[in-house]
């Protein structure tokens, strides 16, 4: 019991180095960018650069970690955006201002999660879709292939813009994209006989119209 007790112990301290080191790692891309070197991540964490990947398998562990919890950080920031109420548009366009917001707000580290992609981000946005689609009347789950893609055209679309930021405001960068997504999922929505229509004011939390 004893030795149970210690290697608890030791495995919760290990959780929690990686957890400190992970968000150095966050911090130093954001101020340094993406390409963020040990020496920037070892100063974040108050740490001699050997020991920042002695809790990892490497270079590629630790920026999986942080593609991770940079993908959490922008996961909660939405997350209201995902159940709110208004008509197809409405939603996309108050969910595409929201990703367009944080990733003005942490453009190094939105261009680290992007280049990473981010699993668990589209299982949520499919979970929200299945929601707003259960709210018309449909108890199904949209192909988590289609949301994949529309999550890739998203950043592409925002990670071209930090880059250019000239070309077009963030305002007309946010609608364009927000009428593109509508308009794939409209596409889908057809090809899997599930019209739903557009001038219809849905609330995933309430359950479909005759619940």
């Amino acid at each position: 019991m004893k030795r149970d007790t210690i290697a608890a112990r030791r495995a919760g301290a290990t959780d929690d180095r990686r957890r400190r080191i992970v968000e150095a790692a966050t911090r130093a891309i954001e101020e340094h960018g993406t390409d963020a070197g040990l020496g920037a991540i070892a100063d974040q964490a108050g740490v001699p650069r050997p020991h920042v990947y002695r809790h990892f398998t490497g270079k590629d562990d630790l920026d999986e970690a942080v593609a991770r919890h940079a993908a959490r950080m922008l996961s909660a920031w939405i997350r209201p955006s995902l159940t709110a109420s208004g008509t197809p548009s409405t939603v996309i366009h108050g969910l595409i201002d929201r990703v367009l917001q944080w990733a003005v707000e942490h453009p190094n580290l939105y261009r680290f999660r992007a280049r990473l992609g981010s699993p668990a981000a589209v299982d949520e946005l499919v979970d929200a879709l299945a929601a707003y689609l259960r709210a018309a009347g449909y108890d199904t789950r949209p192909p988590a292939y289609v949301i994949a893609g529309v999550v890739g055209m998203v950043d592409a679309g925002i990670v071209w813009w930090l880059d250019h930021p000239d070309e077009t405001g963030a305002g007309a960068l946010g609608t364009w994209l927000a009428d593109q997504v509508l308009l794939v999922l409209q596409d889908m929505l057809r090809r899997i006989g599930l019209p739903v229509d557009p001038a219809a004011s849905l609330s995933p939390l309430s359950g479909p119209p005759d619940s």
